[in-house]
């Protein structure tokens, strides 16, 4: 896998296991910021109020460098953690994993819960389309309009390049961060207005 591209993937992942009597359910998506778990995790113990537990773990930015896991009243590091590790184990980011348990009217024991929760995160795995994800950066440009016939072609002929236009007339390109450097300098041969 080239350096300016890891493991990620495209859309909600659910799973469904029983363990002992007790259920367990489990959810997995893509995630982009910090505020995308803390957000996950209010919003699952709101659905799900009548559960016992929701326990957590994302792992977000590509080098996989931030990474959080919550335990929700199980025993320390019987539940948040082994989700954390099957996410690491896939070798993913920027996804969160959220785990449901109802109680089954039988205690699991620690590492009865650390397989559980750790099952469930991986039956959503191993469901998930694990896709090669390339980091992007953006490019802030503009020119005149009897210009922007350059900027277009150049773009057409640049497939991993996106742009939108705004409102205010100016283009916002997202290009592969290992381009990053050699589009903002093909853009200001063309004379093209670049505001990083």
């Amino acid at each position: 896998m080239q350096a300016n591209q890891y493991l990620g993937i495209k859309k909600l992942v659910t799973s469904k296991i029983s363990v002992h009597g007790s259920k367990f359910y489990g959810f997995l998506f893509p995630a982009q910021a910090p505020e995308d778990f803390s957000d996950a995790i209010k919003f699952y113990k709101s659905t799900y109020a009548d559960s016992t537990h929701v326990c957590s773990a994302c792992v977000l930015r590509p080098d996989r460098s931030y990474q959080r896991f919550n335990d929700d009243g199980e025993p320390g590091n019987s539940a948040g953690r082994p989700i954390l590790n099957a996410i690491l184990s896939a070798r993913i980011t920027n996804v969160v994993c959220v785990v449901i348990r109802y109680y089954g009217g039988k205690k699991l024991g620690i590492s009865g819960l650390i397989r559980a929760y750790g099952l469930a995160a991986k039956s959503c795995i191993n469901s998930s389309d694990i896709i090669s994800i390339t980091e992007k950066n953006r490019i802030i440009c503009s020119t005149e309009i009897e210009n922007q016939y350059q900027l277009y072609n150049f773009m057409n002929n640049h497939k991993d390049i996106s742009y939108v236009l705004n409102n205010d007339g100016l283009f916002i390109l997202s290009v592969p961060k290992s381009k990053h450097q050699q589009i903002i300098d093909n853009l200001l041969k063309m004379d093209i207005l670049v505001y990083e």
